[in-house]
């Protein structure tokens, strides 16, 4: 099914929430414009999988824009379904240190402000429960597989390698997938923050994806520990174009674990305000007022917890346990933009989903997409600009990466993105 953007097709808060909703209503029927009845067999394999993905609720939160958030007990997450995590005891907060972190984290200089969370407009979570993204009935019909629904679609894993400073780094990126990152490598790292430019990329097919993000990793190149956080528009997950917060995780490159947010247990969470594939708005627009979020991974050094904030906000942690390298250290941060399309690499035509702003790197403050106040924590526990941090694109004539700055001896912004398929791009 063809998506189109819906904050291009009609301007103003309320047509953008009214298009949403009709986005949400129609997506299990119609296929290519064609109503499509589900099979019997399917139908059966969405209720069994909606009882096990959704909790029962303490409390239930309708969205004016389609969502319906569950306030669930806290106890009663999905994590401790994971075998590793069944006597877990969940730790409520981070140490004193670590909040301090997050406190100096979430200080930016970055003129940009931060959209919020759409469903807080229409009530809060009480304390003691978690706010969790029900997943629909037309989430599950307009997937492309019920099974793995939730993960990033597997097809291997290809070998890339950048040189900086006299060393050479290799690193594996999914095959399908483009990016256009910086890339900090060759230490220990113990944390990353960054401010994340929010948009609304234009994404062409259901089965496609762009996203934002931080990734921290540590492991062989085709077989490593991720974690990673951002923006996403992923029509295939949510069954809309709108731009939502993420979390994801894998201890194996993505070939048979890991997942988004809470739909496979390992992230457990802890905050009762921030809902995990939640819609943010507004977002940014080309010349115009521009919206950023800052999100924060640390690690105890004494504990086994990586901990996840959303601005000032700490939002829960990834057990050390689940992981091999990443039980430690992380080796490799990257930041920047991810486009996911099953043509990329082998057919034509290029796919045209875009990447940030869908403006190439070189389009600079209010057109491209950027990643401000990159830091890196090391054992210093003081957060540091990355280093080597070299931009990397995958396919520079579809979506492109530059480190610029507007004045000379300041701080430079990455900035990532392109529309993918043009006249270089094809």
């Amino acid at each position: 099914m063809t998506i189109s953007n819906p904050m291009e097709v009609i301007p103003g808060k309320k047509a953008i929430l009214l298009v949403l909703l009709c986005i949400a209503a129609v997506g299990d029927t119609l296929v290519h414009g064609r109503r499509s009845i589900p099979s019997m067999e399917k139908e059966l394999g969405v209720e069994k999988k909606l009882k096990l993905l959704n909790r029962p609720a303490v409390k239930t939160i309708q969205s004016e824009d389609g969502d319906i958030i569950d306030c669930v007990d806290i106890y009663k997450q999905p994590a401790f379904d994971h075998p590793l995590l069944k006597d877990h005891k969940i730790k409520m907060k981070p140490s004193e240190e670590l909040l301090a972190k997050v406190k100096e984290a979430s200080s930016s200089d970055s003129p940009t402000p931060t959209p919020s969370q759409a469903w807080r407009k229409s009530g809060s979570c009480p304390r003691g429960t978690i706010p969790m993204l029900r997943v629909q009935k037309h989430h599950l019909l307009n997937t492309t597989s019920l099974e793995d629904y939730g993960r990033k679609p597997w097809h291997g894993i290809a070998k890339h390698e950048i040189s900086s400073l006299n060393k050479s780094y290799a690193f594996g990126f999914l095959n399908k997938h483009e990016y256009g990152v910086m890339i900090g490598a060759g230490y220990s790292y113990l944390g990353a923050k960054a401010n994340l430019n929010v948009w609304n990329p234009y994404v062409e097919v259901t089965g496609e994806y762009s996203s934002s993000q931080i990734w921290l990793r540590n492991g062989p190149w085709d077989n490593a520990d991720s974690i990673e956080a951002g923006w996403i528009v992923h029509p295939d997950l949510y069954g809309d174009a709108a731009t939502r917060l993420f979390v994801y995780w894998t201890n194996d490159s993505g070939e048979k674990t890991g997942c988004f947010n809470l739909i496979c247990p390992g992230f457990v969470q802890t905050s009762f305000e921030i809902a995990l594939g939640s819609i943010l708005f507004p977002v940014s627009s080309s010349g115009g007022p521009q919206y950023h979020i800052t999100l924060t991974i640390l690690k105890e050094p004494l504990t086994d917890y990586w901990w996840l904030s959303y601005g000032n906000v700490v939002v829960g942690y990834w057990p050390a346990n689940i992981f091999k390298g990443l039980g430690e250290v992380a080796t490799l941060v990257l930041f920047g933009g991810d486009v996911y399309s099953p043509r990329n690499e082998s057919q034509l035509p290029h796919t045209s989903t875009a990447m940030g702003s869908g403006e190439f790197a070189t389009m600079h403050w209010s057109h491209a997409s950027f990643v401000g106040e990159p830091r890196v924590m090391d054992y210093s526990m003081s957060f540091k600009y990355p280093d080597p941090g070299t931009p990397y694109s995958s396919k520079t004539n579809c979506y492109s990466a530059e480190n610029y700055a507007e004045v000379r001896f300041t701080e430079p912004l990455f900035y990532f993105g392109g529309p993918g398929r043009n006249m270089y791009c094809k």
